[in-house]
């Protein structure tokens, strides 16, 4: 009779990226969202490619990790990655230790908001239009302490939400790892941007779709290396 028990210890993401890698398992869980590990890919940087949608919506296909140049012999389905804020890391799992999201690397946020009543909003609390490329049209401030910032984009939420239908969304942007890769996704026109981290290079890019769970496909030679990882987004 088969039983169940529960583990002294748990599992860390890393170990179950390297299970799945190395198993050939249909991906792992992180966060609450499906993720794939895949094995073979070279000590390289290697291309990452991305093909237009020939559907009556302008948008990315299918994104590939493109590892050589070869005949395809085989591909296989090896499971689905979940997509939770319109954007897909392709990201060394070693380098992932030393990926810093939230927290600032100098101690400083910026804070942006934009909509209908944003000009209103910067008139009210003296914010200056953002000139970074990607936030036109929006306001805010840059470089603030970390603990002003948050006082301030909390100011400008509660404003919004004083009286229900204000047209406004707020982004709080710590000097984090995220932040430097997403002022390249904002500026990009593919909307994507790469960051060294450790000795390996994280590559972020935007579905063009938003959210959604998107499968994944390997493609490998007749001996069995691989050869692309292909993510499809739409159909055709």
């Amino acid at each position: 009779m088969a039983g169940l028990e529960r583990s002294e210890t748990q599992v860390s993401h890393r170990e179950r990226a390297r299970r799945c890698a190395v198993e050939r398992q249909r991906g792992f869980s992180v966060f609450g969202l499906p993720a794939v590990a895949v094995d073979g890919l070279p000590g390289r940087a290697v291309r990452v490619e991305a093909e237009r949608s020939n559907g009556p919506w302008d948008g990315w296909s299918q994104m590939i990790v493109r590892v050589c140049d070869a005949p395809v012999a085989s591909t296989v389905d090896v499971g689905v990655v979940g997509v939770d804020a319109a954007r897909l890391a392709f990201a060394d799992v070693h380098a992932l230790d030393l990926w810093r999201h939230e927290e600032p690397l100098d101690g400083l946020a910026d804070v942006a908001f934009w909509g209908a009543d944003a000009p209103a909003a910067a008139q009210e609390f003296t914010a200056e239009p953002l000139t970074t490329s990607g936030d036109e049209g929006s306001y805010g401030w840059t470089g603030l302490p970390i603990r002003s910032a948050l006082r301030r984009a909390m100011t400008v939420q509660a404003w919004r939400d004083a009286e229900p239908g204000r047209g406004l969304a707020v982004d709080f942007r710590p000097h984090s790892h995220h932040w430097q890769v997403m002022r390249q996704v904002r500026a990009s026109d593919t909307e994507s941007g790469t960051l060294p981290l450790g000795d390996a290079q994280i590559l972020f890019a935007m579905t063009s779709w938003g959210d959604g769970v998107f499968p994944v496909q390997v493609d490998r030679d007749a001996a069995g290396h691989l050869l692309a990882v292909r993510i499809t987004l739409a159909e055709g």
